[in-house]
C-alpha cells in the first residue's frame, strides 16, 4: 500500500511538472509576440528594414523617420523621447521627422498617440529641364 501510494505521487508530480513545463512555453510564446496594432502602425518597407538590422545585429543604428501623432507633443512627450534616444528634427503640425535607434521603434510604436511610422525617403530632385516640358493648356 506504501507503494502505491509513492507511486500515485509520483505521477501527481509528473503532471504538474508538465503543466508547468507547458504553461512556460505559452507564457513565453506569448511575450514574444508583438501586438499586432503596433505592427499595423509601422510602414512595411521599415519593417523589413529593422527586420534586417536585427538579423545583422545593428539595431543600435540610427534611423530617420517620419511619424504622425493624434496630439501635439507635449515636453512629458519630449522627454521620454529624449530617455529613449527619439530626436525630433523637424515637424508640420502633428507630422515629425526623427533619428532613433533602430531598437527604439517599437517603443514609439506601443505609444497610444503615434497613428504611423515610415521610413524616411531620400529626396530627389528633378532636373531643371524637366520641369519645361509639361504640357501647357
Amino acid at each position: 500500500m506504501l507503494t502505491n501510494q509513492h507511486g500515485g505521487d509520483a505521477i501527481l508530480n509528473s503532471h504538474i511538472t508538465h503543466f508547468f513545463m507547458l504553461l512556460s512555453i505559452l507564457i513565453f510564446m506569448l511575450s514574444s509576440c508583438k501586438d499586432p496594432d503596433m505592427e499595423k502602425k509601422i510602414d512595411a518597407r521599415l519593417r523589413l528594414q529593422i527586420k534586417t538590422l536585427e538579423e545583422s545585429s545593428q539595431l543600435d543604428k540610427n534611423i530617420l523617420i517620419v511619424f504622425k501623432t493624434n496630439v501635439a507633443l507635449t515636453d512629458l512627450h519630449k522627454s521620454v523621447f529624449q530617455k529613449k534616444g527619439i530626436k525630433i528634427i523637424a515637424n508640420i503640425g502633428h507630422i515629425y521627422t526623427a533619428k532613433l535607434p533602430a531598437k527604439a521603434l517599437y517603443d514609439l510604436a506601443k505609444m497610444k498617440f503615434v497613428e504611423s511610422i515610415e521610413g524616411s525617403r531620400e529626396f530627389k530632385a528633378h532636373p531643371s529641364d524637366s520641369l519645361g516640358k509639361t504640357r501647357k493648356f
